[in-house]
């Protein structure tokens, strides 16, 4: 039995114990991620194989492209969605895709995008239009799955949330799962948990969510369990 892991670092386990820290040119980097994450333990404590393929500093598009390469792989999906800032993008000249995202050191094409392209009302379309697509492709393919999130501005309806944003988010939120209300860099905040520089949550906070999480898993692995099953975990 297996179970598929997808998202970011979150989920790669960027500054983990075990999940190497610096890469060098040629690195296979999928290969390189821990297995502390709860993803992973979860795995671990229900005896399945792990797949994690999550990667470093991706946005939500790369996520839905891994995810789509592999429906029908596993017995089980986790998938955690990524900040919706992040945009991706297909280079044409190498043919691979590439995220831009904020930071302090951004490339060109990077200052190009947030001056002249971003918007927080394009990043909520496209996130949720990206996530509408994955739920109805497991759905359609029978998968059992269980999703998560980073950013809980794809779900704010103060700001930039015309009606077909409201329609979408109305559409899936209820895939959409929480510990407690908060995401899980909020919850190991609010939990006062050693969290890195990088702003990932550590050892502890993935083995309290582990623990969290496990049930949940469980349940849909061995029951067909009503979608709101999982409504009691959020």
């Amino acid at each position: 039995m297996k179970i598929g892991a997808f998202g970011d670092s979150f989920i790669y386990g960027s500054d983990l114990s075990d999940c190497c820290h610096k890469f060098q040119p040629g690195d296979d980097i999928a290969s390189m991620h821990s297995h502390l994450t709860w993803p992973a333990l979860v795995a671990q404590r229900l005896n399945y194989t792990y797949h994690c393929h999550a990667m470093p500093g991706i946005g939500n598009q790369q996520i839905l492209n891994s995810l789509l390469d592999n429906i029908g792989n596993y017995d089980f999906y986790i998938i955690s969605w990524s900040w919706i800032d992040r945009y991706d993008y297909l280079n044409t000249t190498t043919d691979l895709w590439q995220t831009v995202r904020p930071s302090l050191d951004s490339k060109q094409i990077d200052e190009f995008y947030y001056k002249h392209l971003h918007s927080e009302l394009s990043d909520k379309q496209r996130t949720l239009g990206i996530i509408y697509q994955a739920i109805s492709l497991l759905k359609d393919h029978n998968c059992k799955y269980l999703m998560t999130y980073q950013d809980p501005l794809m779900l704010d309806q103060q700001w930039h949330c015309p009606c077909n944003v409201k329609l979408l988010q109305s559409k899936i939120k209820n895939n959409l799962n929480t510990i407690n209300g908060m995401t899980f860099l909020e919850w190991a905040e609010s939990n006062q948990m050693e969290i890195s520089d990088n702003l990932h949550p550590l050892e502890e906070s993935h083995q309290k969510a582990a623990e969290y999480w496990l049930p949940a898993v469980n349940t849909l692995l061995n029951t067909h369990a009503k979608e709101d099953y999982l409504h009691a975990f959020k």
